[in-house]
């Protein structure tokens, strides 16, 4: 299906762009990666009057250390995760994860904050976020706040995310030395959503397992929650 006809915004700054959400409200909707919402849009499932595209917004791309944590920007893609020495280094089962998803194709334009700002149960990154014990910086009119991954998802495709706020960036701490991590994904073909998957973290010490961490997601296999690529 074609989508409905709709009015395209290229902000240059999280300003205005933030603005144009505020302004514009509940019609307009923000496009990252697309990989979810363009799908819903072709459904009539999802019918914005305004796509507000956030590629041409500077500071919201790229990884960097900061103290003990991995701060990864929005627009960041899954191909420039899958590059990151840092990432690998790090937080090598996020490198595994980024492998999971979709294909090169997608992995080139799907950015990190697409996979996990609208909730969408299918997506890899979420249950992962929620295992590392990331957390959002959401920033709006008001301001900027950090939300917790596991406090974000209030349920499928609802989140914490309030009018005119934007996801800015996913900060995730660095495990510990001995820490070991798998990330395993259900699917009904190779570069599908996931049906069910499953993240885990262990720190070992002295032989035993002194921290444990873990994640999972199941998805009903229907046209709704698995929209094509």
């Amino acid at each position: 299906m074609i989508p409905g006809s709709f009015s395209y915004h290229r902000p240059a700054t999280l300003a205005e762009a933030v603005n144009l959400l505020v302004d514009l409200g509940d019609e307009a909707r923000p496009l990252a990666g697309g990989h979810s919402l363009v799908p819903m849009m072709k459904l009539r499932l999802a019918t914005p009057g305004h796509l507000i595209d956030l590629h041409g917004v500077t500071g919201l791309k790229g990884i960097r250390r900061e103290g003990n944590a991995i701060v990864i920007g929005a627009m960041t893609t899954q191909h420039e995760l899958l590059g990151s020495e840092d990432i690998a280094r790090s937080l090598p089962i996020l490198h595994e994860a980024a492998l999971l998803i979709a294909d090169p194709q997608v992995r080139y334009r799907g950015t990190i904050g697409g996979n996990v700002a609208n909730g969408d149960p299918g997506n890899d990154m979420p249950a992962l976020m929620m295992t590392l014990g990331a957390s959002y910086r959401l920033e709006g009119k008001s301001g900027a706040r950090d939300v917790a991954a596991s406090e974000f998802y209030q349920g499928a495709y609802f989140t914490t995310l309030e009018p005119g706020e934007i996801l800015t960036s996913v900060s995730i701490p660095v495990p510990p030395a001995g820490h070991g991590y798998a990330y395993e994904k259900l699917k009904r073909k190779v570069g599908d959503y996931a049906t069910a998957a499953a993240a885990v973290v262990l720190t070992m010490s002295g032989g035993r397992i002194v921290h444990r961490a873990g994640g999972e997601k199941s998805v009903a296999v229907s046209s709704l929650s698995s929209p094509p690529r």
